[in-house]
């Protein structure tokens, strides 16, 4: 069984986490002059100030706080900033560009600009979409020539959501890294500014970032340059847990479930109306992350509220079928009243962690309201309260007509994010959704993930065996459930093909002596898996262990120890053992 264990372990996919991203801008302009750069005003793919003057990188990108947080373009010849405006006519139009090559510091427009035009919106997509969280910013670093002024930001994120901040700079003269001047010819010239500004999205926590844009620059008459942006993410835990909610309720209309409105175990709204899956769970990404009912006939949110009472009484239940749009009380449901506490006991307990935080997929109804949500642990419990708006006017299509489902209009999906991480080591056994602020609406929760990894009923973690003859042995993982292990060994024989991790479920003790009289060293995996690994130019490698959900897995304790072949008299190089035991 334990083979079979390992084997599974070795397979599945591993999670790491980040924090600060230094976004690789779409540059559109070569502005920064550079070594090679200066003194060629018309060389066809050469430097362009984007007015009179520039920063001089021609030693280097200078050696410097500030910068050393971005990633600012070192390279010549290449695009290396945004640039919001447009060179004909900043400054009035005194730097426009020559029709014709002519020797003088105004240069010819170069052939990576297109269009000359650049004061639209200039768009970068993120390659990687970053997760904004609770104490999430964007830094931006950026100038303004002839004279200073504003420029907005707009964040989009995958919801389709957008948040536009606006940034304010001086005029770029006299700052503290060395500039060119002369235009396009960059000779030698007075210092330059560069201003830094930041920016709170923690309002969008729980979103996802996929694009930043920069417009709508308040002085028409300078050329901006924006050099890096850089954004503070959520920090990502290594487990995203999507909760098995204990449903009451068959609230969203599936294939089939239409036009039935006396089913007696079919669909009912919460209140008039409901999302319309007929065509399944919208391929939507702010939907993704979480696990939505996508079957018919099954109960399929958490409600709360009483449905007799929802908007004044006026969507109660009828008595009797009577073929009209109000339904009949169906047999799913044996207490019309579900307005008290509606708590979920976790099927697996969540150990929360330093970066754990719970997000909620939910609608309310009549008006919008608030919540509770209350996370229970073993020592106590701690309760958040979440805000919405009436459901109507969202992007999700939606159903009319009560309990009949028929088309409606679309709906909206709030999305509500809940910070645990000062709960960092607590278990996490249940979630709570009681104390509705509208006792004319109708709540409905669709999904909760939590982060973090699971819990077990065993104590574990890394303990150093040792053994070794030279190599040692590290990690970073506290051997959680759920979350992935890791081994590194330091030391070994730098870009060697010829080391393995060998890895075991318990630590045996042989001296290698016994195998090899010219050996000191102990062997702790005598009957190991054997798994080769390319040793990096530093002597390191990092053996890993993908995350396992299983709790059939608290307790195991794997051990692992690094060995290589080498050309001395003792031809095995043995690191130190580390066993991690899989448990809190």
């Amino acid at each position: 069984m334990f083979r079979i264990a390992l084997a599974t372990l070795l397979s599945a996919p591993f999670l790491c986490a980040q924090n600060t991203v230094q976004i690789p801008l779409n540059y559109n302009w070569n502005g920064i002059a550079h070594a090679g750069e200066t003194g060629a005003p018309d060389a066809t793919n050469g430097f362009r100030s984007i007015s009179d003057r520039a920063l001089d990188f021609t030693a280097g990108v200078p050696n410097d706080a500030t910068l050393a947080r971005y990633a600012i373009v070192a390279t010549a010849g290449t695009l290396d900033m945004v640039h919001l405006g447009n060179r004909n006519t900043v400054d009035n139009g005194n730097w426009a560009f020559d029709a014709a090559p002519d020797g003088d510091n105004v240069g010819t427009q170069p052939g990576w600009l297109t269009n000359v035009n650049q004061t639209g919106p200039q768009t970068t997509v993120l390659a990687s979409p970053i997760p904004i969280g609770l104490n999430s910013t964007a830094s931006v670093l950026f100038h303004i020539s002839n004279g200073g002024g504003s420029l907005d930001v707009t964040f989009t994120y995958l919801s389709g959501r957008t948040r536009v901040r606006t940034l304010t700079g001086p005029d770029w003269f006299a700052g503290s890294y060395a500039g060119r001047d002369s235009v396009d010819r960059a000779n030698a010239g007075a210092s330059l500014s560069l201003t830094e500004r930041t920016v709170d999205l923690s309002v969008d926590a729980g979103e996802t970032l996929t694009q930043i844009a920069f417009g709508n620059r308040s002085n028409t008459a300078a050329g901006y340059g924006i050099y890096g942006v850089n954004v503070e993410a959520a920090p990502v835990s290594k487990r995203d847990n999507q909760i098995p909610l204990n449903y009451n309720w068959n609230g969203i209309v599936h294939a089939g479930e239409a036009q039935l409105a006396d089913a007696p175990n079919g669909y009912r709204s919460i209140a008039d109306k409901g999302l319309d899956f007929t065509l399944g769970v919208p391929g939507d990404p702010a939907l993704a992350a979480y696990s939505l009912v996508a079957q018919a006939g099954v109960l399929d949110l958490v409600m709360l509220g009483n449905r007799n009472t929802v908007a004044n009484g006026t969507r109660a239940f009828d008595a009797v079928p009577d073929g009209d749009n109000l339904g009949i009380q169906p047999n799913w449901l044996p207490n019309v009243d579900l307005s008290g506490p509606q708590t979920t006991v976790l099927a697996q307990p969540i150990l929360l962690d330093g970066a754990s935080t719970a997000s909620v997929l939910y609608q309310i109804s009549n008006g919008g309201g608030a919540f509770d949500v209350t996370f229970t642990f073993a020592s106590g419990s701690v309760t958040a309260t979440l805000v919405g708006s009436d459901w109507v006017g969202g992007s999700y299509a939606g159903a009319a007509d009560i309990d009949r489902g028929g088309p409606g209009v679309p709906l909206r999906i709030e999305q509500g994010s809940v910070d645990l991480s000062v709960l960092s080591g607590l278990i996490l056994t249940e979630i709570t959704f009681s104390n509705r602020s509208n006792p004319n609406g109708s709540y409905a929760i669709l999904a909760v993930n939590v982060s973090g990894c699971l819990a077990c009923g065993n104590s574990g973690g890394p303990v150093q065996v040792g053994g070794g003859n030279g190599p040692t042995m590290s990690t970073t993982a506290p051997g959680f459930l759920g979350c992935p292990l890791n081994w590194t060994v330091a030391g070994a024989t730098p870009n060697t093909p010829l080391g393995f991790f060998a890895i075991d479920f318990a630590a045996g003790n042989l001296p290698l002596s016994t195998l090899f009289s010219t050996c000191s060293g102990t062997v702790h995996v005598p009957n190991p898996i054997l798994v080769s690994t390319m040793i990096d130019p530093t002597g390191s490698a990092t053996f890993l262990i993908p995350a396992q959900v299983d709790q059939s897995f608290c307790g195991i304790t794997l051990v692992v120890q690094y060995a290589e072949f080498v050309p001395t008299t003792c031809p095995i190089l043995l690191s130190d053992a580390l066993a991690i035991t899989i448990g809190n």
